[in-house]
């Protein structure tokens, strides 16, 4: 779609975290090597994330039309989407995600966010 690479990478890499392809909270499938699009979206998963990157992992865990605690988005997630064979998986990794963050600030990351308060 001629975007710049680094916007295509964002969009595929906010859903993936740690450079997991199976790491997903739904149930597709990437698996089948035989399907180019799936091998470009593994390709792309497989970069090492920047802090950039899981911060842009983080944003879309926590915001939606409002700010949440990543605890009450992913209860969002699992009424939506369902329990398939990676949810834990993903749920693990959901949680390292946002401890990362806590061990980089050296705080709660939900002492940011004041407002979250509003939201519980």
């Amino acid at each position: 779609m001629n975007y710049d690479d680094n916007y295509a990478e964002i969009c595929i890499k906010h859903s993936f975290l740690n450079n997991d392809i199976n790491c997903l909270a739904n149930d597709r499938d990437y698996t089948d090597s035989s399907n180019k699009d799936f091998k470009f979206v593994r390709e792309i998963v497989q970069k090492e994330y920047s802090t950039y990157d899981k911060i842009i992992n983080l944003c879309d865990l926590m915001c939606t039309t409002e700010i949440n605690t990543i605890e009450k988005r992913l209860i969002d997630i699992l009424i939506r989407h369902g329990i398939y064979k990676n949810t834990h998986y993903h749920l693990i990794e959901t949680l390292k995600l946002k401890e990362y963050f806590n061990n980089l600030l050296g705080y709660n990351l939900y002492d940011l966010f004041p407002e979250l308060r509003n939201n519980l």
